[in-house]
């Protein structure tokens, strides 16, 4: 990754975070975005003592202009875009039945919307370089429904068909586009999902229980590896990273 740059939006999250050190260490320039300038700075902190260089940029993913502006500003600063990493997660749980239609917009605008906006902006600038590597973080419950989570789910799901169809369009260009699905990471919002789950399953905790939990290193270190050349012939693919815990194929 020695000199590649690598943008991450959704920077603060908790993969975001342990993501941004580990590319640094291994020789990336890192443009960070999300939307409190303040986490921004922690994290370029962090990218600073593992001996990289961070750029940092607030934005909101559901604004197409800024994103384009500042997929311009990114190339500017550092010199063009190599690599692209969407890690986004949707903070909406509920009651199916009680879920409204802007609690499903909300989520779909966000991260189905905000990864097409994201490639959009930042395809041109690879294909100027002449390739790239992307990867969009979805999650386990594209294939594996939860109760507590289909919106969510609903938006993996779209997010692993896009990043097929789109692999295939820009694979001649030399670009590659692949999925990480985590299962349950060790966070707060994996907190918050479990309550959401227990109360969908009528308060039957041993049936709503996560397994499996990961790390945030964990989903980082698959991440790099399909951003990097140990992965040049890996393109359209959706990797599980969630301990074995999807029941499906």
């Amino acid at each position: 990754m020695k000199g590649r740059v690598v943008w991450i939006v959704g920077a603060t999250g908790v993969v975001g975070a342990a993501l941004a050190p580990l590319l640094a260490s291994r020789g990336a320039v890192l443009a960070l975005t999300g939307r409190k300038q303040e986490q921004l700075a922690e994290i370029a902190k962090a990218v600073a003592d593992a001996g990289g260089t961070a750029h940092t940029y607030a934005l909101d993913i559901s604004d197409d202009k800024a994103i384009r502006e500042i997929a311009e500003r990114i190339a500017a600063d550092c010199g063009g875009i190599d690599a692209l990493v969407n890690t986004v997660a949707a903070r909406t749980f509920g009651d199916f039945m009680k879920l409204t239609d802007s609690d499903w917009q909300e989520v779909l605008d966000t991260k189905l919307m905000g990864y097409i906006r994201t490639m959009r902006a930042s395809i041109p600038h690879m294909q100027r370089r002449g390739g790239g590597s992307i990867v969009n973080v979805s999650g386990r419950g594209g294939r594996q429904p939860t109760p507590a989570h289909l919106p969510g789910g609903c938006a993996n799901a779209a997010v692993n068909l896009l990043s097929k169809g789109v692999a295939d369009v820009v694979r001649a260009d030399g670009i590659r586009i692949n999925v990480v699905a985590p299962g349950p990471i060790e966070s707060d919002r994996f907190k918050l999902i479990e309550r959401s789950n227990v109360a969908a399953w009528g308060g039957d905790n041993k049936r709503a229980a996560m397994d499996h939990m990961a790390q945030p290193l964990d989903i980082a270190n698959a991440i790099a590896f399909l951003l990097g050349d140990a992965a040049r012939h890996i393109t359209g693919t959706v990797l599980a990273v969630d301990g074995g815990g999807t029941a499906t194929v």
